[in-house]
């Protein structure tokens, strides 16, 4: 029995599988090793690549093209203290004693970047300037992650860095289509507000703060021209696609009919160009400025009457046989606007040039326009409605806002005394009275536009014009610093120094100069901050 059993046993296959196992565990355990360890590695090198996606974002960003623009990138993604970071990555895979943080090793900035190179060092043209950094280069530090089984084979840890390539695109949005020179990179800032600004036409090359041009935005003047009678761009356009133009007459017809000063040729010359469904074309609900409309009205008397009867009819009545021009005087000097800083009549003008200092001649202005009323007055007023005011510091925005404010204010006024000629036929006298008056309310438009931002407020496109060589393509070269807030005083329209009435003027005014007052930064006419109303900057991932 016993031998039997030996042989049963001697002949019996069925433990032949184990030393195949046997030898085999190894390469088991080795390619589980493997796809465990590297499945790992896979996430690291994901998370490592998010990091340097986000990291690229978020110092793209910070590429406005001003002063300072490559340091606050680079602050933005690795500020050593993490104050000021705006993108902050950890890593759950890296086991290499450097901890979860995320760690930048290099940046580099690049004025333009060739997508179809492949290697990125090569498609970016570096830069060191902050005027031209458009894109930026991140790359993370290389982690480690070490193989849990993998050593098995030989094999004992695995690297990983990632790197990405950002931009920001800039557009614009619901401005008036004018690109204005600022003259440093903080303008506007709080000791900016209420000073003067002549803006001119930027000719040629003649890129200097103050000069402007038009935003061509791909539709040719025409459209420059329905923007400026409109409110301005409607929605948003790439500034990459925006092109600019020196300033012209016609625009600057456009931008009258803000005050109802309507003159020029086609549309701009006709008050029936102002739609009141959407304001295009109409005026502010104030309109005050250094014109003046003539006025005739007549009446009758037997001819034996030598004397004119009394003139009973004042500024503003209508019906019987007055009659109003159809269009404002040109300036004479006789009616007092609201007038530029007191430099900017000076023959040595301002010492910033195209901005002034603030300073302007309120105690004239309240005389012509509102005897008996002092800058005390007004400051008072206004800061009691909620909008504080000091009477050394009034700017003509503020005055203007107060006259809106104001029972009276307003009313229309003659300028000057009444002329009355007579010409007698048959039984009767016709007795002709003129008279020149001023409106602050529209007379030739049919109505005003108050349900927007007030019509004399133009949000215009602050820029840095230090790359900006001319118009048309050269509109790349040029830096969109912030949009601000204009009030327009005056119509644009030629004056020698006396027809400016500003007394000891050496200088007058050109019909291409816009002349405003910087109120801030722009808002939206309901009031709040207009930055994403207006500007927006929006990072993207090249690769």
């Amino acid at each position: 029995m016993i031998g039997r059993a030996l042989l049963r046993l001697f002949r019996s296959n069925r433990g032949a599988v184990a030393p195949t196992v046997a030898l085999s565990l190894f390469g088991l355990v080795a390619a589980g090793g493997i796809g465990f360890d590297y499945a790992r590695l896979a996430a690291m090198d994901t998370e490592l690549q998010q990091a340097a996606d986000q990291a690229a974002l978020a110092a793209a960003t910070q590429l406005d093209r001003s002063d300072g623009a490559q340091a606050r990138a680079a602050t933005a993604i690795e500020d050593p203290d993490d104050t000021h970071r705006l993108a902050s990555n950890i890593t759950r895979f890296a086991n290499d004693g450097s901890g979860t943080s995320v760690e930048i090793e290099s940046i580099e900035f690049c004025s333009a970047f060739d997508d179809s190179v492949q290697d990125s060092d090569s498609a970016c043209t570096s830069t060191t300037s902050d005027s031209d950094s458009s894109y930026v280069i991140v790359t993370t530090e290389m982690r480690t992650a070490d193989y849990a089984f993998t050593p098995i084979v030989g094999a004992f840890f695995g690297n990983s860095t990632a790197s990405a390539v950002a931009s920001v695109q800039s557009s614009i949005c619901n401005v008036a289509p004018l690109l204005v020179c600022a003259p440093n990179d903080d303008f506007p800032t709080d000791s900016d507000v209420g000073k003067g600004i002549i803006m001119k036409v930027a000719g040629g090359n003649q890129w200097v703060p103050g000069n402007y041009g038009y935003l061509d935005f791909g539709n040719g003047n025409q459209a420059v021209l329905n923007a400026l009678l409109a409110n301005g761009l409607n929605g948003c356009q790439s500034t990459s696609s925006t092109q600019t133009e020196p300033g012209d007459k016609n625009a600057t017809d456009a931008i009258n009919t803000r005050m109802d000063v309507y003159g020029g040729t086609g549309a701009t010359k006709s008050p029936s160009v102002c739609d009141a469904s959407t304001g295009s074309g109409c005026p502010a609900p104030n309109t005050r400025k250094d014109m003046a409309l003539t006025m005739t009205y007549t009446q009758s008397t037997a001819n034996t009457v030598t004397t004119a009867p009394a003139d009973n009819q004042s500024c503003g009545a209508t019906g019987g046989t007055i009659s109003y021009a159809t269009s404002f005087n040109s300036p004479d000097g006789t009616t007092k606007g609201f007038p530029r800083d007191t430099c900017h009549y000076s023959a040595n003008g301002c010492t910033g040039g195209n901005y002034g200092d603030g300073t302007w001649d309120i105690t004239s202005y309240l005389a012509a326009n509102h005897p008996g009323v002092t800058a005390s007055q007004i400051a008072s007023a206004l800061t009691a409605s909620g909008t504080p005011a000091t009477a050394s510091t009034l700017t003509r925005y503020q005055v203007y806002s107060w006259e809106e404010q104001t029972t009276g204010a307003m009313d229309p006024q003659q300028i000057g005394a009444t002329t009355v000629t007579s010409k007698t036929k048959g039984q009767n006298t016709t007795w002709t009275y003129t008279k020149q008056c001023a409106f602050s309310q529209p007379k030739l438009a049919t109505t005003s536009y108050p349900a927007q931002k007030d019509r004399r407020i133009l949000p215009v496109v602050a820029a840095d014009c230090s790359n900006l060589k001319g118009k048309g393509s050269a509109f790349v070269d040029f830096n969109i610093l912030r949009v601000f807030d204009v009030f327009l005083t005056e119509p644009s329209e030629s004056r020698t120094a006396a027809q400016t009435g500003i007394s000891g003027a050496a200088v007058g005014t050109d019909d291409k100069e816009i002349y405003g007052e910087v109120i801030g930064p722009a808002e939206t006419f309901a009031g709040t901050n207009g930055f994403q109303y207006y500007a927006r900057n929006k990072p993207y991932l090249v690769r």
